[in-house]
């Protein structure tokens, strides 16, 4: 049979066969009463069943089961045991054999709900039968550090997923996605084997989502979570040679694919360390929770993490077959970006603890860290010499052809430390850390430039006084413009991110506020505090400006004389808030009220006056 014929049979299978099966799993967990409840720590807002990996195991085995017996042959390239197995086993037995493990541990806990130590165990046997069948993360070429690194990535990312499985279709979405991009890579290294298993799984788990997609009418649970997460991580390093030309770009591919389970299970650990709670313990302190608390809705956060997840995956195949260079530069961007997104996701987290009045016994903590930074920004510098790095690097690769780039990369390595150590020191020197990053605006933005260049002289003067030779002019400028344009993105990630949120977000009704910019910042803050009534602010409008568009912050704003006009069109707010207490914009708000009829309107008061003694006598 042609192998494209059969892997769209398998498809097509498992795709139909898990979206019949899983209200059938539903209706059997419902007469059963196996309905997850809602709980304090828990998103769903109605009793579900919770035991939908069912569906999906069944879907995946029954599809992959006709394949084989369609054609035996199709698997052929996985029935050759490989070079690290320790277990007579071929990849295809260990694959199938640990998932089953896994999906049987987790159906376990749907049940019975196991302690976690138990749990853990389990899946390191299940992950051990990966291992022994010759699949791992082959790096050092001591098997014992090479064994432990894959256990490590086993267990990691079938937890990540598990830790992911908290709001309906996320995870289910993110790894058909990470499903999907591993089919990619097989078919690109011939690997007709792994094409099959990914894309069955892939298409299983589409199946599922049909019932997953919010509101969810069932969950994967345990069951679904484990199996998929510990298929992905033993597909991801499979034995596939062939098609990748560097160690670098073999590691960053199932990186890149698998990102939103990490970027989850990493920003939900460090969080939970902050506050002091057990990094076990369940909470509504998930990335897409902390998303939707920023006023994204339910399915358009499941959108965001899935592109997130598109975006990765997508970089991961390129990377696969990039060279090494190629791979470290975007890479490291991708990872540098998300590892910012972490940041600041990070700061809101800590925001809503204070807000809600929070004071466990890890707060202290966070609050800590956050004053730390703001005082000594450790972290922000760190950031900023990885930034460097990856210019200087880049600026080599793409100012000389690959034929004459290892003869110049000898001096890139003779001279690297030094350069970064000379830059960041510069930048540190040019006071750039004082900026608010969610602010950040043209002003910062000329500040880092002029930093940039300050930085840039001081290095290129420092190679140039210790020796000439190596030293190139061309590297120099380039490194120059991809230094600022990385430094500068980094601190507009902040504004960027919050920017994105507050334009798609649907809590509150959306406003457009009249006044001047700093006035309208400080409302912006205080409508934060506010229960009722609930404001989104989304525009301003200022008719003493002069030009027509600008910004405030994350806020567009519109000057001129149709400024509330052209504020209220182009974002569709339905109220205006008055935040300038001067004629020209009141005037301005009653010209509108008039030219294009009635809308609700608020007035922003702050009353700052000298203290009186007759104020405190008369209460």
């Amino acid at each position: 049979m042609s192998p494209f014929l059969l892997v769209g049979l398998i498809g097509g299978l498992a795709l139909i066969l898990t979206a019949v099966l899983t209200p059938v799993v539903r209706g059997a967990a419902i007469t059963g009463g196996m309905v997850r409840q809602v709980q304090a720590d828990r998103w769903h807002k109605r009793p579900t069943p919770a035991i939908g990996g069912v569906a999906i195991f069944l879907g995946f085995g029954l599809a992959v089961g006709i394949g084989y017996l369609l054609d035996p042959t199709a698997t052929q390239g996985l029935r050759a045991t490989a070079r690290h197995a320790i277990l007579p086993w071929t990849p295809w037995e260990g694959l199938v054999t640990a998932a089953t493990l896994a999906f049987l541990l987790g159906l376990v806990d749907d049940f019975l709900t196991l302690p976690p130590l138990s749990k853990l165990l389990g899946q390191v046997v299940a992950a051990s039968v990966l291992l022994l069948s010759g699949i791992g993360l082959w790096l050092t070429g001591i098997y014992a550090v090479d064994a432990a690194i894959s256990l490590f990535w086993f267990i990691g990312i079938t937890n990540a997923l598990n830790l992911l499985d908290n709001m309906d279709g996320v995870a289910t979405g993110v790894a058909a996605i990470a499903a999907a991009y591993l089919a990619i890579l097989f078919y690109l290294e011939g690997q007709t084997g792994l094409v099959l298993l990914a894309v069955a799984l892939s298409a299983s788990l589409l199946g599922f989502l049909a019932h997953n997609y919010p509101p969810a009418r069932i969950f994967m649970g345990d069951s679904g979570s484990l199996f998929v997460g510990l298929a992905l991580s033993g597909l991801a390093l499979a034995p596939a040679p062939g098609g990748s030309r560097s160690l670098v770009a073999v590691m960053a591919a199932p990186v890149l694919i698998l990102g939103v389970p990490i970027l989850d299970t990493t920003v939900v650990t460090i969080g939970r360390l902050l506050e002091g709670r057990p990094v076990s313990m369940g909470g509504r302190d998930h990335t897409s929770h902390r998303f939707v608390a920023m006023g994204l809705a339910e399915k358009k956060t499941a959108w965001l993490l899935w592109g997130v997840a598109a975006l990765g995956g997508g970089i991961g195949v390129l990377l696969r077959s990039a060279g090494r260079g190629t791979a470290l530069v975007l890479g490291g961007v991708l990872v540098g970006g998300l590892a910012l997104t972490g940041a600041y996701l990070l700061a809101v987290r800590f925001r809503a603890l204070e807000e809600d009045g929070d004071a466990g016994a890890g707060l202290s903590l966070y609050r800590w860290m956050i004053q730390s930074q703001a005082q000594y920004p450790i972290l922000a510098i760190l950031m900023d010499g990885v930034w460097v790095a990856l210019a200087y690097y880049a600026a080599y690769l793409i100012r000389w052809s690959p034929a004459e780039l290892p003869a110049e990369l000898l001096y890139f390595e003779r001279s690297v430390i030094l350069f970064v150590a000379v830059k960041v020191l510069a930048l540190v020197v040019s006071g750039i850390y004082d900026m608010r990053w969610t602010s950040f605006g043209l002003y910062d933005a000329m500040r880092m430039g002029r930093a940039n260049i300050f930085a840039t002289l001081l290095a290129a003067g420092t190679l140039f006084l210790i020796g000439r030779t190596g030293l190139s002019r061309g590297v120099i400028a380039i490194d120059l413009f991809v230094c600022a344009l990385l430094t500068t993105a980094g601190r507009l990630s902040f504004r960027m991110i919050e920017g994105t949120t507050r334009h798609f977000a649907e809590g509150g009704t959306p406003i457009v506020l009249v006044g001047p910019g700093e006035r309208a910042k400080a409302a912006v803050a205080q409508l934060g505090f506010l229960s009722e009534p609930q404001l989104r602010p989304v525009a301003i409008a200022n008719p003493e400006l002069g030009v027509a568009r600008a910004r405030v912050g994350a806020l567009p704003i519109y000057g001129g004389q149709a400024a509330l006009r052209h504020a209220m069109e182009e974002t569709g707010a339905s109220a205006v808030l008055l935040v300038g207490d001067d004629e020209e914009h009141r005037t301005h708000l009653a010209e509108h009220l008039e030219s294009q009829g009635g809308v609700d309107v608020f007035v922003f008061e702050v009353d700052v006056r000298p203290f009186r003694m007759r104020d405190v006598q008369s209460n």
